[in-house]
């Protein structure tokens, strides 16, 4: 079960950070409202996918 949760934050990140950054190079779906914003966002679901990733591999 948790390593299940953990592919699913690894899967959830990578969704995130796909999503702003196509914002950021076509402005899709968000109309690249706010560069800091898609920024702040990529950075997070990187954080998001590293502690997955260690959470993953201790277990």
């Amino acid at each position: 079960m948790a390593k299940s949760l953990c592919m699913f934050g690894l899967a959830l990140a990578a969704i995130i950070l796909l999503v702003f950054l196509v914002d950021i190079s076509l402005g899709f779906p968000f109309s690249r409202y706010s560069i800091l914003m898609n920024v702040i966002f990529m950075a997070v679901s990187l954080v998001l996918a590293w502690l997955s990733w260690k959470t993953f591999k201790e277990q």
